[in-house]
C-alpha cells in the first residue's frame, strides 16, 4: 500500500504512474512552456490515470 511508503516512495510511485498517460504528460509539457502565472492540473485526470494503472486499463 503506497500510504504507508515513505513520501519520496509515495511520489515516485505517483510519477511512475502518471509517466504512463501520454497524453497527460504532453499537456503537462507544453503547459509548462506557457510560461502562465498560475495553471494546474485539475484532480480528475490525475486520479483518473492512477485509477486506469492500478487497475490494468488503457
Amino acid at each position: 500500500m503506497f500510504g504507508r511508503l515513505p513520501l519520496d516512495e509515495q511520489l515516485d510511485g505517483l510519477r511512475s504512474a502518471l509517466s504512463q498517460n501520454e497524453i497527460l504528460t504532453d499537456v503537462m509539457a507544453r503547459a509548462a512552456t506557457l510560461d502562465l502565472p498560475g495553471w494546474y492540473v485539475t484532480a480528475g485526470c490525475l486520479f483518473q490515470t492512477v485509477w486506469n494503472v492500478v487497475t490494468g486499463r488503457p
